[in-house]
């Protein structure tokens, strides 16, 4: 199930946790787990994309914060694409 995030007032599809992953409250794994949800799908699909952009120099000429802004809009694309 997708999960949703609010930035500036609206509702973004996060596509849910990227790497969740579980903690167990004895060594020997025995007891309740506590979900440790990490980074979003949306993270993580931003950072890819951030990485392509920065290595392409094809929006070199902006500043961080856009292109940063341009990675989201990016990793918002490929969440749609899944159909989440």
């Amino acid at each position: 199930m997708s999960e949703q995030a609010q930035g500036a007032g609206a509702r973004v599809n996060t596509g849910g946790p990227a790497h969740p992953f579980l903690t167990w409250q004895s060594p020997q794994g025995f007891g309740i787990g506590s979900l440790h949800e990490g980074l979003t799908i949306r993270d993580h699909f931003a950072g890819q994309a951030l990485q392509g952009m920065l290595n392409s120099k094809a929006l070199a000429h902006l500043n961080p914060h856009t292109q940063a802004a341009k990675a989201y809009e990016y990793a918002d694309a490929m969440i749609a694409a899944r159909g989440h």
